[in-house]
């Protein structure tokens, strides 16, 4: 069975996609074949044909508010999110350890005017925190001291989910007597776990001090959360948003002003086209294996204009059919509530949903996150979709990305495509 990933906007390398490959082939390839080293696992690079600015981007605005515009370093996104924003949820069911005030000259406790007790500050303890959000917790630490996507990225994400999937590790940080300690043991596991070639060159330092600092930051908060979250939005919405929307805006317009129409596909179709149409020919030559596409933000709505209008309307591949479709961050049922695809009847409205494309598609899994501002649901818009939510923990910025970095998002991919494989591959 081929794996077809189609990526989003702002992508200009093919460098998160080779990073991606490693939960695909750990998670998903042994599901859906007996021999998942040989599963094909390809993807639809169209970065090279989005949007290029003629000015460098200098359109957008100059500001205190949003940074200093295109070129400038600007404010990065600040990965204090980890403890606010990212695991708000984790850190209120979590009751935190009182911490006793420092006693004053004369047995008094120290206190702010009039001699009233200081708020004490909270830590997180990761002995708290459930398997399943001790691994998203550690992928979100390495994440922000690792940004760039690669595969070595990936496999230290995957020894940290190792490490947090093993019940000893839980007893481990059990036995801890401070959070600091909690943080030396597992960083001490992650290090222990982790490949050779994702250590190279990170020895006691680089990497390794960074991430340390970075998990040991993200265990404390204050108590005044709302005014910490407030702070983290304020710096989130910087200059990393005003690039994502900015780029975002001018891949959608490339895409919508030269996708075209059957008989003449644009050059973004016709390249997912000839993807697909490699994709069933692989599946042929192993038994006929059912096909499962991925996609990530935009690349949705390349795959609904395949499957409503450029699939039924091509002959030579009109019994290609895509079994099971993950959509990830998707905007598809915002493009058809403004009716931006090809295929758009206005007949199809509140209470009339889009019929189901069962012609070329069997299962689709719409996943869309809260604190993620451009991805939507198709819930009530589009008849017989599998719409849920799915809580990357991660903040404004870094949320639409974070579905394909959480091994938790991989394994509820495999949960899901367990259930449909318990069905026969049966279509909706």
């Amino acid at each position: 069975m081929p794996i077809i990933y189609v990526h989003g906007v702002n992508v200009r390398s093919r460098d998160g996609f080779l990073a991606l490959t490693d939960y695909l082939r750990r998670y998903i390839a042994p599901v859906i074949a007996d021999d998942p080293e040989n599963v094909l696992i390809d993807d639809v690079f169209w970065g090279d044909k989005g949007v290029t600015f003629a000015w460098g981007g200098s359109s957008r605005p100059r500001s205190q508010l949003i940074g200093m515009g295109a070129g400038a370093r600007g404010l990065q996104p600040v990965e204090g999110a980890l403890a606010a924003t990212a695991f708000a949820e984790a850190l209120d069911r979590v009751p935190a350890p009182a911490q006793p005030a420092p006693a004053a000259p004369g047995g008094l406790a120290a206190g702010g005017p009039g001699g009233a007790p200081q708020p004490a500050q909270a830590e997180l303890r990761l002995s708290q925190l459930s398997r399943e959000e001790l691994s998203d917790f550690l992928t979100a630490a390495i994440v922000a001291a690792d940004p760039e996507p690669s595969p070595a990225r990936t496999e230290r994400i995957l020894a940290a989910d190792e490490v947090a999937m093993d019940p000893a590790t839980g007893a481990a940080l059990a036995r801890a007597a401070t959070p600091a300690d909690e943080v030396r043991i597992a960083l001490d596991l992650v290090r222990a776990k982790a490949p050779a070639d994702a250590l190279a060159g990170m020895g006691g330092g680089g990497f390794w001090a960074n991430l340390g600092d970075r998990v040991s930051e993200a265990t404390r908060r204050a108590l005044g959360v709302p005014a910490y979250a407030a702070s983290v939005v304020a710096a989130e919405l910087r200059k990393p948003l005003n690039d994502m929307v900015s780029i975002f805006l001018g891949d959608v317009m490339v895409y919508l002003q030269g996708r075209g129409s059957v008989p003449e596909p644009g050059p973004i179709p016709r390249l997912l086209l000839e993807k697909l149409g490699a994709a069933r020919a692989n599946a042929a030559s192993r038994g006929d294996e059912p096909l499962v596409v991925l996609t990530h933000s935009m690349g949705g709505q390349l795959m609904w204009d395949a499957v409503s209008h450029f699939l039924p309307r091509n002959p030579a591949l009109a019994d290609l059919r895509i079994d099971f479709w993950c959509a990830t961050a998707s905007q598809v049922g915002f493009f058809e509530d403004a009716k931006l695809f090809i295929e758009r009847d206005p007949a199809f409205k509140t209470g009339n949903p889009v019929p189901f494309p069962k012609a070329h598609l069997g299962h689709w899994w719409n996943v869309w996150d809260h604190n993620d501002f451009i991805s939507f649901t198709a819930r009530g818009i589009v008849d017989g979709v599998d719409d849920e939510a799915y809580s990357s923990g991660m903040g404004l910025v870094s949320a639409h990305g974070g579905y394909l970095e959480r091994p938790s998002f991989f394994r509820q991919f495999a949960s899901k495509l367990e259930a449909a494989k318990a069905g026969g591959w049966k279509r909706n």
